[in-house]
């Protein structure tokens, strides 16, 4: 009796133990309020594919959080193509404004923001009294199977809490996101809801484990982005003002049965075979070569393209560097013919980025022109997507895009046009890449082949048909005497696209006159001077330059 009795009083005691050491999540959130923050985002959305026509104002809403000196962490895609962006604190609706505090990255999903001024933080530490850093957590806090709390603005108004726990550490790639690229990201079965988007996922001690980055990836799956690639990121916009992307330039597959027998490898060599390795990269000066096996990176051994990390779990070996800083060294064990070789792989800057497509913004805006009832747009983000949700897929093209090649699609056919003429008798221009104009390759210059075509018919020189070259091998002739008449299909339509191009003219180019010659008003767009040019997209209200 007297055992049973000591047995029941250890477990009650037992029970009562961990009871006591259960997480209060309500205490958690309530001591972490005053350093989190809804963001507020105005930003133009406009039908990409009609750059010409004027946009509609819309307002996006997520979450951030507060960092030492006030700085404010949140996702990229919270703010991407921001007008203006305001926060609020949780004691109170006021709304504060705020700036990016270095050019956010993109790769990453991470932006950082701060008050406009001294003045604007200190009204809101009135109101909303003292800001409250959030720390970074530590490694033994984001094991799988740790219990975690969501802290947003997810579907409300107020600050939310949702507890689960983290599932694994899993790669994610740009096909699935459009946006992360080659990351590893935490996935966690707690509710990651709309708004939640930059927000701090927590421990039970109230550290960042995450941020969350993503909503409805699955019945019952967030992902975040970890708490070891974000302190990473955001270390280096506050100190360098934007992220300084590394690579390795390597590219890599797991070894198969095949190779194996080719290659004379046995059962027991493990790692990835290097199909490919980057002319000039840090893999390149390191001595890697192609056919290369690689066993091992930084101590770890890699089977099947991933590592058994102590805290993360398996993730892919490239998660050891894949946000490491220039001059960062990585250590490859590389199997070469038989013999077993040391390699030390210094990681250099890279502007080369994986998948590389625009994003329209205040700091980017793509190119657009006009040309036979043509609408030549730059392609972006924005621009495919639209394209995807008209039912199309046209996402093959970010293989070809890079920073110093711009690729152009016709984006929309105007009515009453040449190139309506195509259309109508069973050619389908429609989303068709561009490739040149009159024998000039576009080659990110679209603005500069459309101003010599408009010297040349101004001057006589033109040729009597234009010739535009399309993808699958497609070219099309048009007019050139036509091309003012096609001109006009626009510009009827849509005045304001004649008010904007006239002024960018006057400012910056020599263009055409005598439109139509059916208006005696000299403010009349028929009887301003035009570029078919269309430069940019414009913000209405906002002077351009």
């Amino acid at each position: 009796m007297n055992r049973i009795l000591m047995i029941f009083v250890v477990l009650f005691f037992t029970s009562a133990s961990s009871f006591a050491q259960a997480a209060d999540w309500k205490e958690v959130t309530s001591r972490l309020s005053s350093g989190i923050v809804h963001v507020h985002v105005s930003h133009e959305v406009r039908e990409q594919s009609k750059p010409y026509r004027q946009g509609n104002l819309e307002f996006r809403m997520g979450t951030g959080f507060f960092l030492e000196d006030g700085l404010i962490v949140t996702n990229q895609h919270v703010i991407e193509g921001a007008n203006t962006i305001k926060v609020e604190g949780v004691a109170t609706k006021e709304k504060f404004k705020v700036e990016l505090a270095a050019i956010p990255s993109l790769k990453f999903d991470l932006a950082v923001l701060k008050f406009i001024n001294d003045e604007e933080r200190q009204r809101f530490e009135r109101i909303n009294g003292a800001i409250r850093p959030l720390q970074w957590a530590q490694w033994e806090e984001a094991q799988p199977g740790q219990k975690v709390s969501v802290l947003g603005f997810g579907n409300s108004n107020q600050l939310v809490a949702t507890q689960g726990i983290i599932s694994n550490w899993e790669p994610r790639y740009d096909v699935y996101q459009r946006r992360l690229d080659h990351v590893t990201l935490i996935r966690t079965d707690a509710a990651v809801n709309p708004g939640n988007s930059g927000g701090p996922v927590v421990s039970s001690s109230g550290r960042i484990i995450g941020i969350s980055a993503r909503y409805g990836a699955g019945e019952n799956i967030g992902l975040l982005i970890p708490f070891s690639t974000a302190q990473q990121v955001v270390d280096t916009l506050r100190t360098k003002g934007k992220f300084i992307k590394t690579e390795a330039g390597l590219m890599t597959y797991n070894i198969n049965p095949v190779l194996r027998e080719i290659m004379g490898l046995t059962d027991d060599h493990t790692g990835v075979v290097v199909s490919n390795v980057i002319s000039g990269s840090s893999a390149a000066k390191a001595g890697i070569r192609k056919w290369d096996i690689l066993k091992s990176v930084n101590g770890y051994q890699i089977k099947h393209g991933e590592i058994q990390h102590p805290q993360a779990g398996n993730v892919p070996y490239w998660f050891l560097y894949n946000a490491a800083a220039p001059e960062t060294v990585v250590n490859f064990q590389v199997l070469r013919e038989g013999k077993t070789i040391d390699s030390k792989l210094k990681l250099a800057a890279s502007d080369r980025p994986r998948i590389w497509l625009p994003i329209e913004g205040g700091d980017y805006k793509p190119e657009w022109g006009y040309l036979g009832g043509l609408v030549i747009t730059e392609v972006t983000r924005g621009l495919l997507t639209e394209i995807e949700e008209k039912g199309n897929w046209r996402w093959d093209l970010v293989n070809d895009s890079s920073p110093t090649n711009k690729i152009y699609i016709v984006s929309n056919i105007e009515s009453g046009t040449q190139a309506m003429n195509y259309q109508e008798y069973g050619l389908d221009l429609m989303q068709s890449r561009v490739y040149s104009i009159n024998g000039k390759s576009l080659n990110g210059n679209l603005s500069e082949r459309l101003s010599e075509l408009h010297e040349s018919i101004s001057t006589g020189t033109a040729p009597a048909a234009i010739v535009v070259t399309l993808e699958n091998n497609i070219s099309i002739k048009l007019k050139s005497d036509q091309l003012n008449t096609d001109m006009q299909a626009l510009l009827y339509r849509y005045p304001t696209v004649a008010r904007e191009m006239t002024n960018k003219l006057q400012s910056q180019m020599a263009g055409m006159s005598g439109m139509s010659g059916k208006s005696t008003d000299k403010t009349s767009p028929s009887n301003q001077p035009v570029n078919w040019n269309g430069g940019s997209y414009y913000r209405p209200g906002t002077p351009t330059s």
